[in-house]
């Protein structure tokens, strides 16, 4: 069945019932936040439903998830969520999303039992339909072929996907690299890639993460390699910290502890939770005896202990932070050992991240991270990866995915130089609705897009007005006055009292006096009669201490008059 509709709040261009449209509600001018839906007739699927972390100026927030607004409407018509990898920013807006669309998910055996964790977390497992899908298998529907392509990244179990349409074959890249010496020894399948490119593909969406690194990605046997070397030289305590989702490293790194005559100990619940999941579905193969609960190596020589920790962004609570500020009861950070910081730096960490190194060095531990030393290497394919796999597809047309838009920019100027038609190369963001047809490819319109805080139990309770006043509030502090007035009378038999908070130090006595008088002098003035009228009352005090404050301090704090009935 063909049909004329299109997503929830869309305005724009006349649908075409034979195109196919592509609409992304995260992930498309920013780095995480990762939702795609793809629309044919009476179809819709989605890939990937991501979260992203708060931005600095969102005060208070835990984590940032696309507003869904446009998909509400259409739930009967969602088929499902596709997901390419179990990554937080692709799969850890599920919790707060499934159950508002109840539709079933598609992933491979880790990625699904990454979903499943964290939906048993949320009391949503038993409601949820998750289905494993390897690679080489497919999803059919009316009107979509969805085969499942095995690609490396930095977690096991990533794919690409071929989504044959109506409309021709859309290839998404998911997040991936092309390393030819994994550590998993699952590599990118570039033999089909190749096929589906002589088999002809209309459109290709690629990641763009690291378009702005020239050449080829250093090989995760590079860092094995490197780790061997820093087990061999080193004779202390050693301390690895990195990303939790990182499972081919940490399994090697355990493997390599061994070999050397160490204990590993895992230290953090993310860690825990996904080493756990990954012998569950048999994916680690390590001895039982190589792995010791943290609290039993205070009994082993430090030459025999390696730690996997949390804390390679600098969080304040997690293990590594807790280390090194002595608050750790597993074990406190000593000269002699060695921690090795295993990950990028997510901009924006920085600081907090150079602050952890300082308190390390302090303490007269050796600390090893990039640049000083190699310890990582990206799950991401840089610009010359990116480039073989445009001329293996050879596709028609292109979207650039997953990425800022200087990154977007970059990877269809990329494009362009290798053969796409400057009318054919695509920069689409958040909220556009892009329709390939007959035509070719065009945006043709917006549809209604944006980004829901979650803070605390609060899903979109925080708005923009809210950040707004917490800034507000943290540049400016608060003044709190507090009177009782008694209703019948008038008078005054209670205050003020005053009280601020983040905007004069308590000892500054002559402000505070001067503040005090003040406000008695406003409120003696204000006519007995007239302060059964507290509304009014409020604002008089508000335009009389804001006038105060501009003219002692030039701040501008918020000021909240409190009236009490008496």
């Amino acid at each position: 069945m063909l049909s004329e509709r299109s997503f929830s709040g869309f305005t724009g261009a006349e649908v075409n019932p034979e195109g196919l449209r592509l609409l992304p509600l995260g992930g498309l001018g920013e780095i995480g936040m990762n939702l795609m839906a793809l629309e044919y007739a009476d179809e819709i699927f989605i890939i990937d439903c991501g979260l992203m972390f708060p931005e600095p100026y969102m005060l208070g927030v835990d984590i940032v998830i696309p507003d869904i607004a446009a998909l509400l409407a259409e739930k009967e018509r969602i088929k499902g969520i596709v997901l390419t990898h179990g990554h937080e920013d692709h799969i850890g807006a599920l919790p707060f999303i499934l159950p508002r669309l109840q539709v079933p998910v598609y992933g491979t055996p880790l990625t699904i039992a990454m979903v499943s964790r964290r939906l048993e977390e949320h009391d949503l497992l038993s409601e949820c339909e998750l289905n494993i899908v390897n690679p080489g298998e497919t999803i059919a529907t009316n009107h979509f072929l969805i085969e499942f392509i095995a690609v490396v990244h930095s977690i096991p179990q990533g794919v690409a996907l071929a989504i044959t349409t109506p409309a021709g074959v859309v290839i998404h890249s998911g997040d991936f690299k092309i390393d030819h010496t994994p550590l998993s020894g699952a590599k990118t399948d570039l033999n089909r890639f190749a096929e589906l490119g002589n088999q002809g593909v209309e459109l290709l969406l690629a990641d763009s993460t690291n378009v702005e690194n020239s050449g080829y990605s250093v090989s995760e046997a590079e860092v094995k390699k490197a780790f061997t070397g820093f087990l061999s030289e080193l004779s202390g305590r050693i301390i690895v910290t990195l990303f939790a989702s990182n499972l081919n490293r940490i399994q090697e790194i355990i493997r390599l502890a061994r070999g050397f005559g160490r204990k590993v100990a895992i230290l953090g619940r993310s860690l825990h939770n996904n080493t756990e999941i990954a012998r569950e579905i048999d994916l680690f193969d390590i001895p039982g005896e190589t792995l010791v609960d943290i609290e039993e190596i205070a009994a082993l020589p430090p030459e025999e202990i390696l730690v996997i920790t949390t804390g390679s962004q600098g969080e304040p609570f997690s293990g590594l932070s807790l280390m090194a500020s002595g608050n750790s009861k597993w074990l406190k950070v000593e000269s002699g050992d060695t921690i090795i910081f295993s990950s990028r730096f997510i901009p924006g960490n920085e600081k907090a991240i150079s602050n952890l190194i300082n308190r390390l060095s302090r303490l007269g531990a050796k600390v090893l991270y990039r640049p000083i030393a190699f310890t990582h290497t990206s799950g991401h394919a840089f610009r010359d990866e990116l480039a073989l796999l445009h001329n293996l597809v050879k596709p028609k047309h292109f979207i650039p995915i997953h990425g800022e838009y200087r990154h977007l920019n970059l990877h269809a100027q990329l494009a362009l130089s290798l053969g796409v038609a400057a009318d054919r190369a695509l920069v689409v963001v958040d909220g556009e609705l892009a329709q390939l047809d007959e035509d070719g490819l065009q945006i043709i319109g917006q549809v209604e897009h944006g980004k829901v805080l979650i803070d605390g139990k609060g899903v979109g309770e925080i708005d923009f007005t809210t950040l707004h006043d917490r800034r507000h509030l943290s540049a400016n502090g608060m003044v709190m006055i507090v009177v009782g007035i008694n209703e019948s009378s008038g008078e005054i038999v209670y205050g003020p009292e005053i009280t601020t908070k983040g905007l004069i130090a308590a000892e500054n006595e002559i402000i505070m006096d001067e503040l005090q008088v003040i406000v008695a002098d406003t409120l003696a003035a204000i006519p007995v009669l007239e302060r059964s009228d507290w509304l009014e009352v409020k604002a008089i005090l508000r335009r009389t201490v804001k006038k105060y404050f501009r003219a002692t301090l030039d701040k501008k704090p918020i000021i909240l008059p409190v009236i009490i009935e008496l």
